[in-house]
């Protein structure tokens, strides 16, 4: 298999397996070595904390916070430092910059808490601990330097790595030394570190000013961001510890201080492991495409915000108990423990909404519910009468309408479809059903579904359509299981010479699905007919009935439609009709998945499936015409509807 990164071959251990397992010897030993201390360090803390009197730590609530912002915080940056640095030596074992990296960043998790702290001046612990700070330093300055290609550069910096090893291994491994960080000037030590940070950055700089490639330059940019969140945290609060020493006594101004400062490490240290796995993935580093487990990250996000919850309740308290006296501190935590209940749901939502938007180029926002989902009104009909139409029975129901068989003036059967009574009220909704009516009643294709009258009665708004005798797709597929290949192309070929008509007069149907596709068996050669328009799009229109709130089905929607793209054509109709072929040949559709997020992730970056994999005599050709329909580009996809029915036939 070629490399697709330069990286993986400069920086690969695939020849020098002896080298390799030496490395992953020394990543074993260094994370069960810090595992190890900060397990003989934590237990007796949580050991002392189980047998406290749960009733009487309640009612102590700062203590209570206080013992879970502290851990709780530090667990977390552990967490979602170590996450990344797992998936790192789990996926690429063979690459010593990928294993340098992963020992970087769960190192530099644990070296950034104040658990390392605390255990790197208690006695016994001094050098077990400073040997985990002097580790995440050390990391962090040869990962600024080394990043991306695993290269010094400029080339003499490997000169200086030992003395940066030397000098962060003096400063934190000697506890009776007069260098020890622990004794020696606050301002000496501020200045040690901070001028290795800023090697680290600058070389960083000197890289992408002078010889980064292109390619490179993004990579740098992002693993920059996140070295600025734990760098400008450092300063911030390091110095302002520092510089004003009434900070950090017992007071109302130093306790909130140290509040917010360890409410800003949260985002500010997790932007490392955040960016750095960005830049990862969106270059392919180490031969990995690094898709963010968006559960995982929610799940970080999650606790994140719940500490905030913790640690600004926690300051509320402090603040009241100063101002009164702490007696009604018990009152003034239950009032805020229900505001943040009731927001913290809220907020989680608009932080997984920025996070997808921002990070996985969802544009559409699939969490809301569309009302016509929720809309379980019956119409307005209560009678067998409608306008002039006679004999209503009801024969569907679908989320925004109710479908009725019909007798027109004329003697002729018909098909009524009729807005829920509860859609009828919002103007929106109103429209969209008007809008659908008018665009199909301006087609005229045997294969789309023939309008014949629209309009509303008393608040009932209604669309006369030809009454088709057969059933949809959908229920055809659920009886049959799976459909030949004779048999799909069959069915399809009408469809797709609709839909390349619809396409010429400026009309994407935009939600192609097999309950759109009916069956006609009133002629006398069955043929398959499109269905509901309803969210279609013109080109080149503007209006606001066309916005990402109406969004196709999540199964078949194109990658374009996902990231709420303004240049959605009639390509994107060739996806749908790509995952629903997929879906007629296999039986089952190609991409799976648990969630609406995880599915919408798949579309936009899984590969089309090879349908040979579940139909074995399904030929090649054909096999490759549904691959090319649901590439996740436009542009490689057939350009038409009929283009795509030809390869599947293997014209």
């Amino acid at each position: 298999m070629s490399s697709t990164s330069p990286v993986t071959n400069e920086t690969s251990l695939r020849n020098r397996p002896g080298l390799r397992w030496a490395l992953i010897g020394v990543w074993v030993a260094v994370v069960g070595f810090t595992a190890m201390v900060l397990g003989t360090v934590l237990s007796p803390q949580f050991a002392d904390f189980q047998n406290t009197n749960i009733s009487r730590t309640l009612l102590e609530i700062p203590a209570l916070l206080q013992f879970f912002i502290e851990y709780g915080v530090d667990l977390l940056l552990i967490f979602g430092f170590s996450v990344i640095g797992a998936v790192l030596i789990v996926r690429r074992s063979d690459d010593w910059f990928a294993i340098f990296t992963s020992l970087f960043l769960i190192t530099f998790g644990v070296r950034v808490t104040n658990l390392a702290h605390v255990i790197a001046l208690m006695p016994g612990y001094e050098r077990s601990g400073g040997l985990i700070l002097a580790m995440g330093d050390i990391g962090i300055v040869l990962f600024s330097m080394l990043f991306p290609d695993g290269k010094f550069v400029p080339r003499w910096l490997k000169f200086v790595a030992p003395l940066l090893v030397a000098t962060m291994l003096g400063i934190y491994f000697f506890p009776n030394a007069p260098f020890f960080w622990g004794t020696m000037d606050w301002n000496k030590y501020l200045l040690v570190t901070t001028t290795w940070y800023v090697i680290g950055l600058l070389s960083s700089v000197y890289r992408y000013m002078h010889q980064a490639t292109l390619a490179q330059k993004q990579q740098i940019r992002w693993a920059f961001i996140g070295t600025m969140g734990p760098f400008l945290w450092f300063l911030i609060f390091q110095v302002l510890f520092n510089f004003i020493p009434q900070v950090e006594g017992a007071t109302l101004l130093g306790t909130s201080i140290q509040l917010v400062s360890r409410f800003a490490g949260i985002f500010m240290f997790l932007m490392l492991p955040l960016f750095i796995t960005i830049s990862i993935a969106s270059a392919k580093l180490f031969d990995i495409d690094l898709l963010i487990n968006r559960s995982l990250v929610y799940g970080i996000l999650t606790i994140g915000l719940g500490l905030t919850f913790a640690l600004a309740l926690g300051l509320i308290s402090i603040i009241f108990r100063n101002l009164h006296g702490g007696d009604q501190a018990f009152m003034v935590a239950t009032i805020f423990s229900v505001a943040a209940g009731a927001l913290f749901q809220p907020a989680r939502k608009k932080l997984q909404r920025f996070v997808d938007r921002f990070f996985y180029h969802i544009k559409i926002d699939y969490q809301k519910t569309p009302a016509e989902i929720q809309a379980e009104s019956d119409t307005i009909i209560k009678g067998t009468t409608l306008s002039s139409y006679h004999d209503l029975k009801l024969i569907g129901r679908g989320g925004m309408a109710e479908v009725y068989s019909a007798t027109s003036p004329k003697r002729r059967s018909v098909a009524i479809k009729v807005l829920k009574a509860e859609l009828a009220t919002e103007e929106q909704f109103r429209k969209r059903f008007i809008r659908e009516a008018e665009i199909v009643s301006g087609l005229e294709h045997p294969n789309i579904v023939q309008v014949l009258d629209f309009g509303d009665e008393d608040g009932a708004y209604y669309i006369v359509m030809e009454l088709l005798t057969g059933p949809d797709l959908s229920r055809l597929l659920k009886e049959e299981g799976q459909l030949s290949l004779p048999q799909t192309v069959n069915l399809l070929s009408g469809i797709a010479h609709a839909l390349d008509y619809a396409h010429l007069q400026g009309l994407v149907h935009r939600d192609i699905k097999p309950s759109n596709v009916m069956m006609d068996s009133s002629t006398i050669s069955s043929r398959a007919v499109l269905t509901d328009f309803g969210i279609a799009k013109i080109t080149d229109a503007h209006t606001k009935i066309t916005n990402t709130a109406m969004l196709g089905t999540f199964d078949y929607i194109a990658p374009e439609q996902i990231q709420a793209s303004a240049e959605v054509d009639g390509r994107a109709d060739v996806y749908a009709l790509g995952v629903m072929t997929y879906q007629m040949l296999t039986g089952s559709l190609p991409f799976q998945r648990p969630n609406t997020g995880a599915l919408l992730l798949a579309h936009l970056n899984a590969p089309p499936p090879d349908a040979r994999e579940t139909v074995h005599g399904l030929p090649r050709p054909s096999a490759r015409a549904i691959q090319q329909a649901m590439a996740k580009k436009p542009a490689d996809r057939f350009q038409t509807a009929s283009e795509f029915i030809a390869a599947l036939e293997g014209v």
